[in-house]
């Protein structure tokens, strides 16, 4: 059956590709990500070998007889060499569609808890990216237009107006030293940054707010906002994931923190990525052109810039898949959010072998397909990637 679907979706992404590239290139991509499966699946099998320790012992403890914990080996398959166990795992995986189960945990089907946590983490890996480019594409589309440009700034002491409220506000909310960690760890630099240039320019303060942002570990933005939002203050509370079915008021409540603080980590790469690429499609002889049709500056940016511009974008979301895995793990380990980061660190820790490879091998095939998709949205959104890719 597992076979099946993955020879579905590989044979379904052939077409899409095909459709809109061509026979040519589909089968190379689709040729490239089974590929790209066993190379991962075997390279993850051989280096989570390399971990010291035996696994039968772990499970079993120090209750476990040397009689028990042999038995657990030839039971596992353990005795058996690197490439054997491989080729053991996927047999089962693939024709017997069975994904094992942990034997750590009264050997409990490995399927039920994919089950139970892979879509916490999907919705998790969704509302993030959906946060990101709702702040980073405005975001990186007015400071792309700003750059280079006689802007008028902000005077500082028009800043000082504006910032003193939002401060007690965010004091009464948060806690006066948290307010101030957040006020020196953000706003202090870009206001000394621009003191002396007369004011806060918006391209600089937007630019300089993202690498600041950019700079700090995922933990760091989850713990600040743990405390700010759960313990501090109580408004986030730690109860766990609630799905759909509980209704989707009570299931935002139990995501909106954790997906908040992967978003905030995943915004300045799409901000400074978008703003890089759209300033140097400003420099285009087709901008000059659409100016001098008369064209407003509002429907250039949007309709000639921005377009060419979000195949960078997409690029970088494809690609990014990697960083939302460990972003995912270090998120759900804050917020006690058992989800499939949290999962992956619990079977590493008790070398759960063949539990690690089927988790591996489930995100290389979200990455593939995605990024595959990806390839064949290109020329939906810029004609000019198929003609490239002819």
């Amino acid at each position: 059956m597992i076979l099946t679907l993955l020879l579905a979706i590989l044979v379904g992404l052939f077409f899409i590709l095909r459709w809109r590239i061509d026979t040519r290139y589909a089968a190379q991509r689709v040729g490239g990500a089974a590929i790209v499966l066993i190379l991962v699946t075997l390279g993850t099998s051989v280096l989570i070998r390399q971990v010291p320790g035996e696994p039968c012992e772990i499970a079993l403890g120090t209750a476990g007889s040397p009689e028990a914990v042999a038995e657990c080996i030839e039971e596992q398959g353990l005795d058996e060499n690197v490439l054997a166990q491989y080729g053991t795992w996927s047999k089962q995986v693939l024709i017997d569609s069975d994904l094992g189960y942990a034997f750590y945990k009264n050997k409990e089907p490995l399927s039920d808890t994919i089950k139970q946590r892979l879509p916490r983490t999907a919705f998790l890996f969704l509302y993030s990216q959906l946060i990101a480019l709702f702040l980073a594409v405005p975001l990186g589309i007015w400071s792309a237009y700003q750059a280079g440009k006689a802007s008028r700034k902000i005077p500082i002491w028009a800043l000082g107006v504006i910032v003193l409220p939002l401060y007690i506000i965010a004091e009464f909310m948060l806690g006066w030293l948290l307010t101030s960690v957040l006020a020196v760890a953000f706003i202090m630099p870009v206001l000394i940054f621009n003191f002396f240039r007369g004011g806060v320019g918006g391209d600089t303060t937007v630019n300089f707010s993202a690498f600041v942002l950019l700079s700090m570990p995922v933990f760091v933005i989850g713990e600040t906002l743990r405390y700010a939002f759960a313990v501090e203050r109580d408004v986030y509370q730690l109860t766990g994931y609630a799905p759909l079915s509980d209704g989707i008021f009570e299931h935002i409540k139990s995501i909106w923190l954790p997906a908040v603080v992967l978003g905030l980590a995943a915004t300045p790469v799409y901000l400074r990525l978008l703003r890089a690429d759209m300033i140097q499609n400003l420099q285009q002889d087709f901008v000059s052109v659409a100016k001098a049709k008369g064209m407003s500056n509002t429907h250039i940016l949007l309709r000639h810039v921005l377009r060419p511009s979000t195949v960078t974008l997409m690029t970088v979301l494809g690609l990014n898949i990697a960083q939302l895995v460990n972003g995912a793990i270090v998120v759900e380990f804050i917020f006690d959010f058992d989800g499939m980061g949290g999962y992956l660190i619990e079977a590493v820790a008790r070398q759960e072998f063949f539990a690690v490879q089927t988790i591996v091998a489930l995100v290389a095939i979200i990455f593939v397909v995605t990024n595959m998709i990806i390839d064949a949205l290109y020329n939906v959104v810029d004609p000019r990637v198929k003609a490239a890719e002819g």
